[in-house]
C-alpha cells in the first residue's frame, strides 16, 4: 500500500513540475498583452477600422449588450449599471460594420 502511495505521489510531482511552468507562462502572456492594450487605449479617443480607415469613436452614449443600461462615455469602460460591471469584448464600426476587438483583452 505504501508503494503505490508513492508512485502516485511521484506522478503528481512530475505533472505539475511540467505543467505548472506553462500554466505561468500562458497567465504571464496574456497579462502583458492585456497592459500593453490598456496602455495604448489610455491616449486615444478612436480606432481606426481595418477594412475601411475610418476612425471609429471610442467616446459617446453606448448601451451594454449585457444588461442593457445606455451610458455616455468610454466604450470600453465597465458598464456603470446596477450589479454588472461588463466589458465589451468589441464594437462595431459605424460606417462598414466591421467590429473591432478590444485591446485590453487580448
Amino acid at each position: 500500500m505504501m508503494r503505490r502511495h508513492r508512485i502516485t505521489t511521484i506522478f503528481k510531482i512530475l505533472f505539475w513540475s511540467f505543467y505548472l511552468p506553462l500554466l505561468i507562462v500562458k497567465h504571464v502572456y496574456r497579462l502583458t498583452g492585456r497592459v500593453i492594450g490598456t496602455a495604448a487605449l489610455l491616449n486615444r479617443d478612436s480606432l481606426l477600422c481595418a477594412a475601411c480607415g475610418d476612425e471609429v469613436s471610442l467616446v459617446g452614449r453606448w448601451e451594454c449588450a449585457w444588461c442593457g443600461f445606455v451610458f455616455d462615455g468610454f466604450a470600453f469602460a465597465r458598464c456603470p449599471g446596477r450589479n454588472c460591471g461588463a466589458v465589451p469584448p468589441f464594437i462595431e464600426c459605424q460606417s462598414c460594420g466591421l467590429t473591432i476587438n478590444n485591446p485590453s483583452l487580448v
